[in-house]
């Protein structure tokens, strides 16, 4: 009897922390002969969790929805040397990650390192799960995390080895929803998609707007020169946030199809370019109004502004919390690394106060989860200018009630990437 109790108490607690799913857990009752008395109501969870669940049968992760990703392998031991020579590979989006600091890390170690790049994170975890890339460290999004677990695409994550996660980073992201423990990431960066725009062309006062998101569906004035992010996700966000549409990670065709129908309608209206290059034509004038990350508009005025121009011509709006997007980007161990000791110290080394902030205000301009960057600080060093400071986010924003964009079902994630694909063709 003892041990059959046990049995049931540890199928309990593995659905109570995510680690097993309804339907996984009436199964397991059944099994050690406990699931006639529960039996209506777990069938009754089951059949809505078929919805509710991501790849390899891992729940979905929402804000108020915590998940503890399941272990395929124990992560490696303490108390191990970093492994030396050879060929260190991090892979990652284009210019997203300062190759001095790279280098430095090489130095650091005494290897050799080198950046490999993708251009989506579909073409991350294609690249991944082919070995058509043998990285030793990736850098990877929450909404695909469940799915490179599921592949057994990462490695299992020795906090031991990451002090400087708990020492140096948002609390509230020692144990994110989307990976709870952290068990395979430690954050990279964290950002918010809002607007935008030139103060020299656009003349409305967006933030004052009833509904700013409206700018870009009364853009006629702007035509050619108005942008939509390049994502699948953000792009079709944009047209239901428009609607005041806040489900966000729907999977209803009918929202998913009326979003389609309003990013189509853009096209006559401003001719919108597809791309994630506002980052350099905002500061350069050859686009005026664009849908944005927060750090690109950052990235431009350290990187792309004109000498000859005062960077106050940049505005950028981002909605209040739980009204607009937020999102961070991770760094997770490769499954492929032959050097695990050494990755962690990658972990580690990239939640350091000095090179978190290094990389930030002197290279890509996305804002790292520290505790030691603030709007207000950062605007009296004179790092960034006064308008700009909306482009900079606190702790605060991230909790149980932000919006984010998270894992879909394989079903889900079709329809998305299936409408989105019709708007770029006629775009």
């Amino acid at each position: 009897m003892q041990n059959h109790d046990a049995d049931v108490s540890g199928i309990l607690e593995a659905l109570r922390k995510g680690r097993i799913s309804r339907r996984q857990a009436f199964k397991a009752l059944a099994a050690v002969g406990f699931g006639g008395a529960l039996a209506p109501a777990l069938s009754r969870l089951a059949a809505a969790d078929d919805a509710l669940m991501g790849p390899g049968g891992i729940p979905l992760a929402r804000p108020d929805k915590p998940v503890t990703l399941p272990l395929w392998e124990d992560p490696i031991k303490s108390g191990m040397e970093p492994e030396t020579d050879g060929t260190f590979t991090v892979f990652n989006y284009s210019d997203y990650i300062d190759k001095a600091l790279v280098d430095e890390f090489g130095k650091l170690h005494k290897v050799k390192t080198q950046i490999t790049t993708f251009d989506s994170m579909d073409q991350c975890i294609t690249r991944l799960a082919t070995h058509a890339v043998r990285a030793d460290v990736t850098n990877i999004s929450p909404d695909r995390l469940a799915q490179a677990v599921a592949g057994k695409l990462i490695k299992p994550v020795n906090l031991e080895y990451v002090p400087n996660l708990k020492k140096n980073v948002w609390p509230s992201l020692h144990s994110p929803f989307y990976d709870q423990e952290s068990r395979y990431t430690v954050p990279y960066t964290v950002y918010t998609t809002g607007i935008g725009w030139r103060n020299d062309k656009v003349k409305e006062d967006i933030p004052n707007l009833s509904n700013p998101w409206s700018i870009f569906w009364n853009a006629q004035a702007l035509k050619g020169y108005v942008g939509v992010l390049d994502d699948s996700r953000e792009a079709l966000v944009l047209a239901m946030l428009y609607r005041g549409n806040y489900d966000i990670n729907t999977e209803d065709p009918a929202v998913i199809d009326k979003a389609l129908e309003d990013l189509k309608a853009l096209i006559p209206i401003c001719n919108p370019k597809v791309n994630i290059t506002e980052y350099q034509t905002l500061p350069e004038g050859t686009s005026w109004l664009h849908q944005c990350w927060s750090g690109d508009l950052l990235s431009g005025v350290f990187s792309y502004m004109p000498e000859d121009t005062d960077p106050s011509v940049l505005s950028y709006w981002a909605a209040p919390r739980g009204k607009g997007p937020i999102q961070n980007d991770c760094w997770a161990i490769s499954a492929t690394t032959k050097k695990p000791v050494l990755a962690h110290m990658w972990l580690n080394y990239i939640v350091d106060n000095t090179v978190a902030t290094d990389n930030f205000l002197n290279f890509n301009g996305y804002q790292p989860p520290m505790n030691s960057i603030t709007p207000d600080a950062l605007v009296a060093q004179g790092r960034i200018p006064e308008n700009l400071k909306t482009a900079v986010m606190t702790p605060e924003e991230v909790g149980p009630d932000s919006l984010q964009e998270c894992t879909l079902t394989a079903k889900g994630q079709a329809l998305w990437q299936s409408a989105y694909a019709k708007f770029v063709s006629g775009a």
